[in-house]
């Protein structure tokens, strides 16, 4: 039972920061795409390839996806549709 725990607690954590830091880049992301009054695709069209890569390997990676759709279920309950 202990290895479950000990094994189990960084995960966790793990998934509960990474969430916040799903949350803060969608959230920023929407806001950025309605002051520009650009779609998603033409947003990340204009940043640089650092930051392409950054969010490619933030939301793209298999284990994050948990992680992604808790913070896409957060943000549509917060903001709800936009």
């Amino acid at each position: 039972m202990e290895i479950y725990f000990i094994l189990g607690t960084p995960i966790i954590i793990y998934y509960l920061v990474l969430t916040k830091l799903q949350y803060d880049t969608i959230t920023e992301t929407k806001s950025a795409s309605v002051k520009s009054k650009k779609t998603h695709n033409e947003l990340h069209e204009t940043l640089p390839f650092e930051q392409q890569q950054l969010q490619y390997n933030l939301q793209g990676n298999i284990f994050n996806m948990p992680a992604v759709f808790v913070a896409m279920l957060i943000y549509k309950l917060r903001h709800g549709k936009e």
